[in-house]
């Protein structure tokens, strides 16, 4: 059994070892130097968004990144402390000026709209008491005529009662009006008349235009009609018996000839 082992340690022994190949490692490409200043270079913010970010939001921002944006740019503009203070307080004051000509032009274009207005209104006001003058002055020279309608006279009882409150006198009595009375009284008359008669104008006008578009629909609706029926101004079943009289006559000369 000893002898046995040491038969088989001399084997082992006996047998050519291998070795063991390491494979070669490919080396790490050098890193390019020049490449990467440039990406940090290309990372840092230009000086045109850093000063457009202090600008604009300045205001919004916590007062240390604010501190921060003024040492980089300082950095970045090369100056020193005092001269980057009296660069921030004029930017301050252009940022303030520009506020005061926008709030400035903001204030004139109401003002001129205001202006506007009130001389639109002014005008509006001197047209309507310059009717209201005439349409006074017609109805204290020309009788009113008798309002036989009712709905003229409760149309003038109506005008006579809002121009007594716009006078702030007492609605005056038809059957025994003093001189003012009297007179509200043919204004009112006068008006109700006028109002009257815009309306028929208007409802007339009105008519006019419904009737053309009754018209119209009318028209189009002909016409359409001519478009679905067939040509020659026969139906269909007139086209077919006319084409079954055609077979039969052709059916009874052929029999003929026959």
């Amino acid at each position: 059994m000893a002898e046995d082992e040491a038969d088989l340690e001399d084997l082992i022994a006996s047998e050519p070892k291998t070795r063991k190949v390491r494979k070669p490692q490919h080396p790490s490409p050098p890193q390019n130097e020049k490449c990467r200043s440039r990406i940090d270079q290309l990372a840092i913010p230009s000086r045109r968004l850093i000063l457009a970010l202090y600008q604009n939001h300045s205001d919004h921002l916590p007062k240390e990144k604010v501190e921060k944006i003024k040492a980089l740019l300082q950095e970045l503009y090369a100056m020193t402390p005092e001269e980057t203070q009296t660069y921030f307080q004029h930017l301050k004051k252009q940022e303030l000026e520009a506020n005061r000509r926008k709030d400035i032009k903001f204030m004139l274009k109401k003002l001129v709209r205001r202006k506007k207005r009130a001389k639109q209104t002014k005008k509006a006001y001197n047209l309507i008491n310059h009717l209201l003058v005439q349409s006074m002055e017609y109805a204290l020279k020309h009788p009113v005529p008798p309002l036989v309608s009712v709905r003229l006279r409760n149309l003038s009882n109506i005008v006579l009662e809002q121009i007594s409150d716009m006078m702030n006198v007492k609605v005056p009595d038809r059957e025994q009006p003093d001189p003012l009375g009297y007179f509200l009284i043919q204004v009112a008359d006068w008006t109700a008349i006028a109002i009257e008669h815009l309306y028929y104008g208007v409802q007339l006008k009105k008519n006019q235009e419904l009737q053309k578009l009754a018209a119209e629909a009318k028209a189009r609706e002909q016409l359409n009609k001519e478009k679905i029926e067939p040509p020659g101004g026969q139906s269909e079943d007139e086209h077919e018996t006319g084409g079954s009289e055609a077979v039969l006559s052709e059916a009874l000369l052929v029999s003929e000839m026959e």
